[in-house]
């Protein structure tokens, strides 16, 4: 699952699920902790994702995107890898 930037001031920069201190991936139908869905593998966010939710994304390597921004299912690149695909 990933994210590419596509304006501002990294444009190209490739944004991937963001792993919280808690171990934990989120995702939300809006930007508010308070309906924070958090999931421990990024195949759970992929498939909440496919049901309308964002995904908090982050670059550790960018100096522009280390914090989490909350992306939409429409912008997201999702590839599900698993058995039979």
């Amino acid at each position: 699952m990933s994210y590419t930037v596509s304006r501002g001031n990294e444009p190209g920069a490739v944004l991937t699920p963001h792993l919280h201190e808690d171990g934990k991936y989120v995702a939300s139908m809006s930007r508010f902790e308070q309906d924070y869905v958090r999931v421990e593998s990024i195949r759970e966010l992929g498939i909440l994702a496919q049901h309308g939710f964002s995904v908090r994304m982050s670059s550790p390597t960018s100096t522009n995107h280390r914090a989490p921004s909350l992306i939409s299912p429409s912008s997201l690149q999702i590839v599900f890898r698993g058995a039979g695909r």
